[in-house]
């Protein structure tokens, strides 16, 4: 029988605290003056008292009404002269460790160009932070995007590093959720550290092709770092930011995205940027901030059947610890267990594995599990097996078995011949002709089962193994035949019942938290995505704000000129390479089952980077940035890496 290899794809991205919301009760605006509480001021509010209101040469405020409709169609785009690079402005105020900054919000597009600079392919939707009271020639700026690929920076820019943020994005899990959707001042606002500059890609927000150019002509990973390249590169020309210190920042996908774009500055290639106004060469990089990056998808195994899912025990291990499933941890901190964890990985499960593993079992594996899958879901379609057969030849319900047939065999076969004898098995009694494949499916990891794998399951060492596997997951399984353990295998097996959520498993269904990944469904956080860019930013727009991450996933290209696999490390590697200068950190939280954190280890160490990128890990899930700790922990460590060591050498600049 020769069986399909199914995908377990979970990258799926997307991707609330007590206190006053920051907004009026009169007209649900943001209210700019509010300086209380004050934000930042974490290690000493004392250290200075003396508030000074600075004379400063502020921007006007200036409102933009765009009534341009946009489109998230992959054919879709828009006509050169739609598009007017002003940007709305609205001046704003804030307490930061103590002392009173003015800051301008700004809102609207640039145009990204060809590389022979002269033909437009996009306009580019961002949202921007800029402070009034310090030089920009030393004043860094920090691009930010949202993973997917396809997302929009709407996680982001409501619930991470921005001034204000949407009170759901502010949880604290001692807390049941209240009142979520409020806005409240941002205790570990970046802006006190960096500028922030939020960038959409095509499709996603207000961003959208110029023609003749499609959204989906950007759909893929080199036309998307050409065009974020060129978006970087027009910013600072545009602001006067060319010799501004220069960070990128991303989460999940951007663990691919961002290395390309770095390489690409750090080369210098298809820069447009020119001197600043007194001359001087503009800087191309600073640092890089990977948030809860996928690196490689090929060694990822919720990406990959083949793939070891070592990377994914210690994250497992913290989250059955959480539920109480587990009394592995003890009295060890988080980190004294982690250390732990990986000590194991290391010495006792990757060997173990060498023995169990060949490309036949994983296949095998692979299959059953989508096969069990598939059983599960079906099944809860009929209540008996003479439900299920009416169903399949029922004059008005065959139509629909047959379609649901036919989607079976491909995902499970991968022979046609093989498959059409599924699927008139299927349409005669469905429920036998689906506990007969898991049956089969069985039959095969029984076989693929290799001889040194059984001896080696007979030794102590294979026995104490097992039991550790065990004691670490918090699950009983027959670790001889199941020794890899999928996210999604992990989750269903954890909570049977009760489904748990892969971007931060210290939630399940009867949570009283709502997931991140369902909050694009509630009719009050899109009210909030309404309200924010006209309060915050006097864009008032007509057209909705599209978060995009169903829209252009299935169409993504990862097919590279020059290379065909599927992670941004090689580029990360040359990065540095070229320029010693540029820093590089890695930022995880303990509870995500979509990239977890010493998966990003081993990505580093593979490719000999484990010493120029920290790995630091958090309270938190996928979006460790959305739970009070995390953010507060992380917030410290971003400050340390803004302030930065001396570089080993001035950073490179662009000729």
């Amino acid at each position: 029988m020769k069986y399909w290899i199914p995908i377990i794809s979970t990258f799926v991205l997307l991707a609330g605290c007590d206190g006053d919301s920051g907004k009026s009760e009169a007209d649900g605006t943001f209210t700019t003056a509010q300086l209380d509480p004050p934000i930042k001021a974490r290690e000493n509010p004392e250290k200075d008292k003396s508030i000074k209101t600075l004379a400063l040469s502020l921007p006007e405020d200036h409102v933009v009404e765009d009534r341009n409709a946009y489109s998230a169609a992959a054919n879709a785009s828009l006509p050169r002269e739609a598009v007017d690079e002003t940007p709305a402005v609205k001046n704003h105020q804030a307490m930061i460790d103590g002392k009173l900054i003015r800051y301008t919000a700004s809102a609207g597009h640039l145009i990204s160009y060809a590389p022979n600079k002269t033909v437009a392919q996009a306009s580019l939707f961002y949202m921007a932070y800029t402070r009034q009271d310090l030089p920009k020639e030393n004043r860094p700026v920090t691009f930010f995007w949202n993973g997917g690929p396809g997302n929009s920076y709407v996680w982001l820019q409501l619930g991470s590093w921005a001034p204000k943020q949407l009170k759901i994005f502010a949880r604290d899990f001692s807390k049941s959720e209240k009142d979520g959707f409020s806005w409240i001042d941002n205790a570990e606002t970046l802006l006190d550290k960096t500028d922030l500059v939020f960038v959409d890609p095509p499709g996603t927000g207000f961003s959208q092709a110029i023609a003749p150019y499609r959204n989906s002509d950007f759909w893929s990973v080199e036309a998307d770092a050409l065009l974020n390249h060129d978006f970087i590169v027009r910013f600072g020309d545009r602001f006067g930011r060319q010799r501004s210190p220069k960070f990128l920042f991303g989460d999940t996908f951007d663990g691919i995205r961002l290395p390309i774009v770095a390489n690409l500055l750090v080369a210098g290639k298809s820069s447009t940027s020119g001197a600043d106004k007194n001359g001087k060469k503009p800087v191309a990089l600073s640092g890089l901030v990977l948030s809860s990056p996928m690196l490689d998808l090929r060694t990822n195994c919720g990406q990959s059947s083949d793939a070891s899912c070592a990377g994914y025990l210690p994250s497992y291990a913290m989250v059955a610890d959480f539920h109480g499933k587990t009394t592995s941890r003890g009295a060890a901190s988080a980190q004294e267990y982690i250390d732990k964890l990986r000590i194991f990985v290391a010495e006792t499960y990757d060997p173990a594995r060498k023995i169990w593993y060949s490309p036949e079992l994983t296949r095998a594996k692979a299959v059953l599990a989508e096969a069990v899958s598939q059983y599960g879901h079906m099944t809860s379609l009929w209540s008996n097996a003479a439900s299920a057969r009416q169903w399949a030849l029922n004059v008005e319900t065959r139509p629909n078995a047959i379609d649901e047939a036919t989607k079976l065999a491909r995902v499970l076969l991968a022979d046609d011949a093989e498959r059409v004898r599924f699927v008139l098995g299927f349409l005669a009694d469905p429920l036998d002709a689906l506990k007969q494949f898991v049956a089969d499916a069985k039959q095969q990891v029984e076989t693929a089962l290799t001889p040194a794998w059984r001896d080696f399951a007979q030794t102590q060492a294979g026995t104490a193994l097992f039991k550790d596997m065990t004691s670490i997951t918090g699950l009983d399984a027959d670790w001889l035949r199941e020794l890899d353990i999928s996210p999604i295998q992990f989750r269903d097996r954890l909570f049977p019942r009760d489904n748990l959520d892969l971007l931060d498993a210290r939630l399940t269904g009867s949570s009283p938290w709502i997931p991140a990944a369902e909050l694009d469904s509630s009719p009050q956080f899109a009210d909030a995505i309404r309200t924010v860019l006209p309060d915050m930013f006097n864009y008032r727009h007509t057209s909705p704000y599209r978060l995009g991450h169903n829209i252009m996933r299935p169409s993504w290209r990862f097919e590279r000129e020059q290379q065909s696999f599927e992670t941004g490390l090689p580029d990360l590697a040359r990065t540095l390479d070229s320029d010693p200068s540029v820093r590089v950190l890695a930022l995880h939280g303990y509870y995500d089952l979509l990239t977890p954190f010493h998966q990003t280890e081993l990505d580093l160490a593979r490719a000999g980077l484990s010493d120029r990128v920290p790995v630091e890990v958090y309270e938190g899930g996928h979006l460790f940035f959305h739970d009070d700790k995390g953010r507060a922990q992380a917030s410290k460590r971003l400050d340390a890496f803004y302030d930065g060591p001396n570089p080993t050498r001035s950073p490179v600049v662009l000729n």
